[in-house]
């Protein structure tokens, strides 16, 4: 059985559009910690799981200008001088911020199935509706949400028929579909190319815009010099098919992980501590009229141990969720431990 959220036309104010080396839209892991401080809120008054969400981008305005015409984009922001008496004495330097307001959809993937009359779906949606306002979603606040829906199918054919009411709500629109499959296969095409070549450099032909210069032969007996005439031409990405963006998908251990209270000025002293940094990837904006099974645009946490390093991951793995269905066909067990298992 499927069950979703679906949050339709949310409407947020200056909400960050820095992750890690790229810009442009908010991290996954935004979205990803909006649904997990959603699900906190809710568990108080619901046996309510949340165990992931899909992104659906309609509208978006950057807050950046050109200072010239043929100049690099920079972020409309203000600098604002330390206001605490540590920064004062410091004088640290202004970190640089981006904001963009954005008009998205999220369609949140409910683990334990909610099983509610009409009234208490009424109701359910409503307390939904207030507690997302009063959160933040990718630092930026929200003005307004379109529809609020609570939708289930436990067949084949209410699966279709789920999809395709999903899909309405949704459009237009433009899903984020992870891509890591094409950046798996463009560096094993150049590790037989340069066995020195990294992982990044697979990733920047991607994400970066390249030139090559194709040199104008007056003459082919002429050796070519630095004063040989060229044309710069773009070079095409590895993969020119879809709208491929690069993006940041969770974070990798660099350090031990310290226990609760060992790293001074930590947002709280009964946590434990470990540094990370921001780890990418590819994706692809797709629109929403090509998906044929939401639940494989759904992105969720997915932990690893590779070695001595530890991985956090956001990921779009097909998620199998096993029921278990009582006598009693309105209590419905969800056996998600075993799905999360499996990766």
């Amino acid at each position: 059985m499927s069950q979703y959220i679906v949050l339709n036309k949310v409407k947020v104010q200056n909400a960050n559009c820095i992750a890690g080396f790229t810009w442009g839209f908010p991290a996954i892991t935004n979205f990803l910690g909006f649904t997990h401080a959603l699900q906190r809120k809710l568990s108080t008054e619901y046996d309510i799981k949340l165990s992931g969400c899909a992104v659906v981008c309609h509208d978006h305005q950057l807050h950046v200008y050109k200072p010239k015409k043929n100049a690099d984009f920079e972020f409309i922001q203000s600098k604002n001088p330390p206001v605490l008496a540590k920064h004062k004495k410091s004088s640290p330097p202004i970190i640089e911020e981006g904001k963009m307001n954005v008009t998205l959809s999220i369609i949140i993937e409910v683990a334990t199935v909610l099983t509610v009359t009409n009234d208490e779906l009424k109701h359910f949606e409503k307390r939904v509706l207030a507690t997302c306002l009063t959160n933040r979603l990718a630092g930026g606040t929200i003005l307004d949400i379109g529809k609020i829906k609570l939708l289930s199918a436990s067949t084949d054919d209410q699966e279709q028929a789920l999809n395709r009411k999903i899909k309405k709500l949704m459009m237009p629109g433009f899903v984020l579909q992870d891509r890591s499959d094409y950046l798996k296969t463009h560096f094993e095409c150049l590790k037989n190319k340069d066995p020195q070549a990294k992982l990044i450099d697979a990733w920047l032909d991607f994400s970066a815009i390249k030139y090559q210069a194709i040199p104008v032969e007056e003459d082919k007996n002429t050796p070519l010099t630095f004063e040989t005439k060229a044309n710069w031409n773009i070079l095409k990405r590895p993969v020119s098919k879809g709208y491929l963006v690069p993006i940041m998908t969770g974070y990798k251990a660099i350090s031990e992980l310290f226990s609760a209270g060992e790293v001074e000025d930590t947002r709280d002293d009964l946590t434990p501590t470990r540094f990370v940094e921001a780890v990418h990837t590819i994706a692809e904006w797709k629109g929403i009229h090509r998906v044929t099974d939401i639940n494989e645009m759904i992105w969720r946490y997915q932990g690893r141990k590779n070695d001595e390093s530890d991985w956090y991951l956001c990921t779009q793995t097909k998620n199998e969720i096993k029921e278990e269905q009582s006598t009693n066909s309105e209590n419905i067990i969800t056996n998600f431990a075993s799905a999360l298992a499996q990766f």
